[in-house]
């Protein structure tokens, strides 16, 4: 009975080490973006420790800023000081912003994630995968 305990516990541990190292290889750099439901829009992002810049097929920008809440999710609100907001950005920001979890890592490249308005979960889940890209990006 203890031994089947201990078991347990070494796979907890190992289980938790492994989300981490998956989530960490993600925190940083250039992804593209695929969502579901969504295969013929294209954005790429760029992500540093405080800031993410999202850039669309038509090369238009959306600036965040990013609060990390644990080693595999963020919380992202629009950063009012690069551009103008919208009211619907102000909205998701005055209702704390977006909150984005790393899930599962599909392979080296890529890993699952899901995204939704903080207090609004049910009604804005979405979910995708942030793939690698080449690009170099400073860990700031």
């Amino acid at each position: 009975m203890v031994l089947n305990k201990i078991y347990f516990i070494i796979i907890l541990l190992f289980y938790n080490y492994n989300n981490f190292s998956n989530c960490e290889d993600f925190k940083y750099g250039s992804y593209s973006i695929n969502m579901e439901n969504e295969s013929e829009i294209y954005y790429q992002i760029e992500r540093t420790k405080t800031s993410q810049i999202e850039t669309n097929e038509y090369d238009e920008k959306v600036f965040y800023s990013i609060k990390w809440i644990s080693d595999c999710s963020f919380i992202q609100k629009f950063d009012k000081n690069k551009m103008k907001l919208t009211d619907e950005m102000k909205m998701i920001n005055n209702d704390g912003g977006i909150v984005v979890e790393l899930l599962n890592k599909e392979d080296d490249n890529c890993i699952l994630y899901q995204s939704y308005v903080k207090n609004f979960k049910e009604l804005s889940l979405r979910n995708g995968m942030f793939c690698k890209i080449n690009i170099k990006v400073k860990n700031k």
